[in-house]
Order: structure tokens, then sequence, then C-alpha cells
């Protein structure tokens, strides 16, 4: 008895651990692979962002707002939002995962799952501004918000990892100061309608949150130092 009891309280310690260790595998997995490609990290750079950098330098200004980071739905997470106030700009990272694909086959009855290197979605920023800013109690009142809708500067950057597609986006001649909420609304490609229901949605700045700053990375630095010498 006192030997079988020592084989099940060794074979209980053995599945212990090898449960903890699946776990920490899980976790270690998750982290490798849905942490943004280095490729897409370094902030985008056109015309204004080196405009901006040659007054600024590295002291150049970057914000950002801890909001929440996948929609309700699931479908779509924004990984990344930065605004640059100096450069009246704002650049977004959407990722959404190969799952995503397989339920806009489902929602849209396509004859097959599209591949994910097809433009499939339209991404566009809608700014509300307060129209009564005398009374900011009624700002859950529509009609009291102006609707302003702001669309991508040039062709997004892509990149790929094992789940996931990635799309960044430069969003020229925008800025939140006067806004009271900011959104970035996803819809098919095919089946565009602003006046409709977005196909997703997720809010990327509230004005009763704070806003904080954030250095440029190496990357960052570098890019921009690349693109101001040309």
């Amino acid at each position: 008895m006192a030997k079988a009891g020592k084989i099940i309280g060794g074979s209980f310690k053995a599945l212990f651990w090898l449960v903890i260790i699946a776990i920490n595998a899980i976790v270690l997995w998750r982290v490798l692979f849905s942490g943004d490609p280095s490729s897409i990290k370094p902030i985008l750079v056109n015309e204004q962002t080196v405009a901006a950098y040659r007054k600024q330098g590295n002291e150049l200004r970057l914000e950002i707002q801890q909001q929440r980071t996948i929609t309700e739905s699931g479908k779509f997470s924004v990984t990344d939002c930065v605004f640059i106030p100096e450069a009246n700009q704002i650049q977004v990272t959407v990722r959404y995962n190969n799952s995503t694909l397989r339920k806009l086959a489902e929602d849209y009855e396509l004859s097959e799952i599209p591949s994910r290197e097809q433009e499939l979605f339209d991404i566009t920023i809608v700014k509300t501004t307060d129209l009564t800013p005398d009374d900011p109690d009624d700002n859950t009142d529509k009609a009291k918000l102006k609707e302003e809708r702001y669309y991508p500067s040039g062709e997004a950057k892509t990149a790929y990892k094992t789940l996931y597609s990635y799309r960044k986006f430069i969003f020229d001649n925008i800025t939140y100061e006067d806004a009271v909420g900011m959104f970035v609304d996803v819809y098919y490609a095919e089946d565009i309608d602003y006046n409709d229901t977005p196909y997703d949605a997720l809010c990327i700045y509230d004005a009763l949150m704070d806003i904080e700053e954030r250095s440029l990375t190496g990357a960052d630095k570098k890019a921009l130092k690349k693109a101001s010498e040309q």
C-alpha cells in the first residue's frame, strides 16, 4: 500500500509540474507571437512628420492614451495609437487575426475565406466635437455633437505574423485638442456606407482621460533622421 501511495503521489506531482510547464509555455507563446512585428513598430514618416522633426529634433513629442485596445467583438485591436501634436498627425496600428477573416466570410456569406494579403478593410477615424461647449453635460446627446471623418494619408504599411495581420496608418491634419472623442471605424471594403454602422469600431481618444507622453525609440529616431536627410 505504501508503495502504491508513493506511485500515486509521484504521478500527481509529475502531473502538477506538467500543468505548470504547459501554462508557462502558453503564456510565453502568446507573448512571443502576439507582439507587433519589429518592422511595423517605428513611427511612419511623411512630409508632415519630417517637418515637425526638423523643428523639434529628438524632442519631438509623442503622446498616447491608455484606451481599451480590443473591440467588443474581439475581431480587431489597436495595438498602437500615437498622437504627434507638432505634426498634426495620428498614427494607428490595427491588428486582426486569422479568425477575423473566417468571421468575415461567414458574415458576408463569401464563397471562400479571403486571403490576408488582400486589402479587405476600410479604416478611418471619426472625431466628435462638442457643438455646445458651454454645456459639457450634454455630450451624450448626438444632436449636440459634430462628427468629422478622416482618411489615411497614403497607403498602409503592412506586416504579418503567424496568427495576425497588421495595418499601420498615418492620419494627417487631425488633433485631439477640441475633440470629445475619437474612434477608429472599420468597414468591409466591399460594403462601405459611412451612414451605416461600421463592421467594427474602437475608441482611441476620450477627452475625460489623461494623455501621457512617450519618448522616441531608437528605431523612431533612425526612421526620422533618414527621412529628414533625403
